[in-house]
């Protein structure tokens, strides 16, 4: 089955290895009705999936009406939407010693392979499998995808002009060919549960991304930056 990332994997490709963290949205901020409700619904949406959770049972499990709900979301679609948009703001970025955008590449894609983003896995697959029965799912989640190999694709440009990737390869099927590397990582649990949080495994990952975006060194045309990931 294939699989889609989130709804804002580009959050990861637009900041700088150094840069700051946004602030909380303020309608979000800890204790308050949006965030509770964010909350249950996150954890119901990881036990039980997109089609085994209502929203009376969300509103149960945060102490609210149902009715209550439909005032901070419009529907279910957009509040699953919303948790797998937080759930991705709140995963931790890599700690990389990099001088440019595209070499913190190899590391955000290796560390899908995390035991911190065991969550972040497990909600990209019931989007994916929601988008098959809810229109609107599908459209949010195809406008993101587009979205995501963009922001990727700018990346990779930005890279070509300054030399650091070989100017001959098509950026947007390098970034499309990112992106398939991602999805077929969110499948870990299913396909390589041994490998999750494995080490080798995430410094293999981040050598063949290197390979496959033909990302140069500072040092000099065919050596690949080394860069250093904390899990």
């Amino acid at each position: 089955m294939i699989i889609y990332l989130s709804t804002r994997l580009a959050y990861f490709f637009s900041m700088a290895a150094n840069r700051p963290k946004p602030k909380a949205d303020a309608t979000s901020t800890p204790g308050s009705t949006r965030d509770r409700i964010l909350a249950a619904a996150q954890n119901l949406f990881a036990r039980h999936g997109f089609a085994g959770v209502s929203m009376p049972a969300i509103a149960k499990a945060c102490g609210i009406t149902a009715g209550a709900i439909y005032k901070h979301f419009e529907s279910k679609d957009d509040l699953f939407f919303e948790v797998v948009s937080r759930t991705v703001r709140s995963a931790p970025l890599p700690e990389v010693r990099a001088t440019s955008a595209a070499a913190v590449l190899p590391s955000i894609v290796a560390m899908y392979t995390t035991h911190k983003l065991k969550l972040l896995r497990r909600l990209a697959l019931e989007i994916h499998a929601a988008s098959d029965k809810h229109p609107k799912v599908r459209r949010m989640l195809r406008q993101s995808l587009d979205h995501t190999i963009a922001q990727i694709s700018s990346t990779i440009s930005v890279a070509q002009d300054k030399g650091d990737i070989d100017r001959t390869l098509d950026a947007e099927m390098l970034a499309s060919a990112v992106m398939v590397f991602i999805l077929g990582l969110m499948h870990m649990e299913t396909l390589l549960p041994d490998r999750v949080g494995d080490q080798e495994w995430n410094a293999f990952v981040q050598g063949r991304v290197r390979a496959l975006i033909s990302l140069r060194s500072e040092s000099g045309p065919g050596n690949y930056q080394k860069l250093s990931l904390t899990t």
